[in-house]
């Protein structure tokens, strides 16, 4: 039987078998539950929004409203993305920050978009940084979420070699509904290196390609950024998993408190001896609850009934509970107990607090490490692209510069770059990247000194005077 002709706006039947096979991923990536990695039940423990159900022996029907969530999920991710700032990347070992490749990316703002790939890839475990081309030719960077972006790569050399974006309606961006599963308008396929196609939906669920362009790349333009890859798998884990159980564990505690406080924190009453005649008024009708509570009931004129009142619960078991589970928290993230325990104690000194840190740095330069490489990657595709299909030399060995991830003070990291330039293990010039100051303040240091330099200012200055005077400009006289 003969093949069909594909005309130039419909996929080929492996594409589309390719494009169903990563929506299919996708779906299920979303609907799975949170310890197989399912997006969108992580993306309400992240938000606060999940709820554990009760099991109704404490929370009375009508009373689901006391339910408490804490957001201690949340707390596991961000004391670890709130230390992970990228400064800058070398071209080598010996070599400053890289100016090309610091140019772009601050072109496409990526000091706010690399915060959300952190966030991203710690929460939902995986998030992903994209490379294009503009109508000039020149690179675009973007970061794309785990939520409407799937990918595919091989098992022998790990590599990308299948990606697809799918996109809502215009209308819906930014609004709840777009966290939602729902229905794709458009989508992005990479079905090989080298090859985009861009595609929006029909109106019988199908795809018109609307655009695909071929180059000479020899990659699939997708980095993944993985948290916590394992050799067995790949697919990462979120950074919250460790910490859920016994957040549920305390949100259910925290209900529990919810529904003492409102039950049996204030003494409740008692009449003994009374009838329903003696709660009526002197037209016979029922005195309001709230007026008999507040004070009717100590005035019945009923002389054999007598009215008390039970002592107060003592709340402090639920104290003693919730500060256990924070420990338990703590313990397994590897963060000092005050980040998960209120009224926790104050450790005792700056070595105190630099001892309980420890494992939450190591655990942040582990961060660190894991994502350089997906960020270098991402780096030398965008100058593939500026530099027109070549890379330049020295990039084999690049590196990404990040901020340290623990909290020496200023004056501490100062003594200590004095004391390294003092003793000429670091030279002069190297002071202010030590100090872990910005790019753009480590250059304006650099313009300054060049100032204060004679030598430099008699250089600028025989520069300008071999520069060839400008012609005069024609001047027409008088008609």
């Amino acid at each position: 039987m003969a093949t069909p002709l594909l005309t130039p706006d419909q996929l080929t039947s492996d594409e589309q078998r390719l494009l169903d096979r990563l929506w299919q991923r996708l779906q299920q990536a979303r609907s799975a539950p949170a310890s197989q990695g399912g997006l969108d039940v992580l993306q309400r423990y992240y938000d606060a929004d999940r709820y554990m159900r009760s099991i109704g022996l404490n929370v009375p029907p009508g009373w689901e409203s006391l339910q408490t969530v804490i957001a201690w999920p949340a707390q596991a991710v961000d004391t670890v993305e709130e230390r992970l700032d990228v400064e800058g990347f070398r071209a080598s070992a010996a070599d400053a920050p890289s100016e090309d490749l610091w140019d772009l990316w601050q072109t496409w703002g990526m000091d706010e978009e690399s915060q959300i790939a952190h966030l991203d890839a710690l929460t939902l475990a995986r998030s992903y940084g994209v490379v294009g081309v503009d109508a000039y030719g020149d690179p675009v960077i973007t970061v794309e979420g785990p939520q409407w972006m799937i990918h595919e790569r091989s098992a022998a050399t790990r590599q990308v070699t299948a990606a697809a974006r799918f996109v809502q309606a215009a209308e819906e961006v930014d609004l709840p509904q777009y966290q939602a599963f729902g229905r794709a308008t458009a989508a992005t396929l990479w079905p090989r290196p080298g090859m985009t196609v861009q595609l929006v939906r029909r109106e019988d669920g199908g795809w018109w390609v609307v655009d695909r362009s071929v180059s000479d790349m020899p990659w699939i333009p997708v980095v993944p950024f993985i948290n916590r890859a394992r050799s067995s798998y790949r697919a990462g884990r979120s950074e919250m998993l460790r910490v859920i159980p016994v957040a549920d564990a305390c949100c259910r505690a925290l209900t529990n408190m919810q529904v003492a406080t409102e039950f049996q924190a204030v003494p409740q009453r008692y009449v003994l001896g009374a009838s329903a005649d003696d709660f009526v008024d002197k037209d016979g009708k029922p005195v309001p609850a709230w007026e008999a509570y507040l004070g009717r009931v100590w005035a019945l004129a009923n002389e054999s009934a007598h009215a008390g009142q039970f002592a107060a619960a003592d709340l402090r078991n639920f104290e003693t509970a919730i500060l256990t589970y924070g420990k338990l928290a703590a313990s397994l993230q590897g963060v000092p107990l005050a980040y998960f325990a209120a009224g926790a104690d104050n450790p005792t000194s700056a070595d105190a607090i630099k001892a309980e840190e420890a494992r939450l740095v190591k655990n942040c330069e582990r961060r660190q490490r894991s994502f350089s490489g997906p960020w270098e990657n991402l780096m030398r595709m965008a100058l593939w692209i500026s530099h027109r299909g070549k890379l330049p030399s020295g990039l084999e060995r690049m590196a990404t510069v990040w901020r340290d991830p623990s909290t020496p003070t200023m004056s501490a990291k100062a003594d200590y770059v004095q004391k390294m330039v003092a003793t000429k293990v670091f030279p002069p010039s190297y002071g202010p990247e030590a100090l872990g100051l910005p790019v753009s303040e480590q250059e304006r240091i650099a313009e300054l000194w060049a100032e204060e330099d004679p030598s430099a200012r008699l250089a600028s200055a025989l520069d300008r005077a071999t520069q060839p005077a400008p012609a005069p400009v024609p001047t027409s006289g008088p008609a």
